[in-house]
């Protein structure tokens, strides 16, 4: 009896340590169950997050790239603008029979450029306004070195979107900003970019959409190309800025 009663007890405390065991590994596995879906939620909690951070640095920067056009002060003119193959010829309706014609090779993507026309633009504006003298501006890209994608030809197809307008003042003064605030924009800005900075300014949807496609590129690679080559027909070499008469 007294074995009997030794095997029972061992029997029940076997069995209470299982009872044991099995508690302790649930308690151990429960905190686990359904853990990997309370991460994934996590997951895409932060990847939310992170798109709408991201989408709200994006556009906030849009809007300062836009704004550092569309906030500049305006210079309305009185010149015309006639646009050709080659160039965009500034003048005055009142030109005089004497007035000096003159040609002006820049690149959008040259510093010296950007020197000049802060140095002598407003000069310039008030003698063709006062029909003195006729601008005929030949634009270059040979910065941009054979590269079709270059800033120099960006900004010119853009320009020439504007000066397509056929609003003198509109493309005065998107020319002097692409001049002016180079530190800002050459190799940073996209076709997007100025689609917006033109948008914010006012200028037709067509105009800002043709810009936005790039589609301009193309032919502003030819212009600016034959312009090189005139140049360098003309002088022997090839460079910006550079004013003949």
């Amino acid at each position: 009896q007294q074995l009997v009663s030794f095997e029972n007890r061992a029997q029940v405390r076997h069995i209470k340590q299982n009872k044991v065991r099995q508690q302790v590994s649930n308690k151990v596995q429960n905190p686990t169950q359904g853990g990997s879906k309370n991460f994934l939620w996590a997951l895409v909690a932060i990847v939310v997050i992170a798109i709408v951070v991201v989408g709200f640095i994006v556009v906030n920067g849009q809007g300062k790239k836009a704004a550092l056009f569309a906030d500049r002060e305006f210079a309305d003119t009185t010149m015309t603008m006639e646009v050709s193959e080659d160039s965009i010829t500034l003048s005055s309706p009142d030109a005089k029979a004497d007035a000096k014609t003159v040609q002006l090779y820049e690149d959008y993507s040259c510093s010296h450029c950007a020197e000049l026309a802060e140095a002598t633009d407003a000069e310039m504006k008030s003698e063709i306004e006062a029909g003195n003298l006729i601008v005929e501006i030949k634009p270059l890209n040979f910065l941009d070195r054979g590269n079709i994608d270059g800033h120099s030809t960006h900004a010119l197809a853009a320009a020439m979107a504007v000066a397509d307008t056929n609003d003198p003042a509109m493309f005065w003064n998107f020319r002097t900003f692409l001049l002016e605030e180079q530190d800002e924009i050459v190799n940073l800005w996209s076709d997007e970019d100025f689609a917006d900075a033109l948008e914010a300014k006012g200028v037709d949807s067509a105009t800002v959409e043709t810009v936005r496609s790039g589609s301009g590129g193309d032919a502003a690679n030819t212009l600016a190309t034959a312009n090189g080559e005139e140049l360098t027909a003309q002088t022997g070499s090839l460079s910006s800025p550079r004013v003949l008469q």
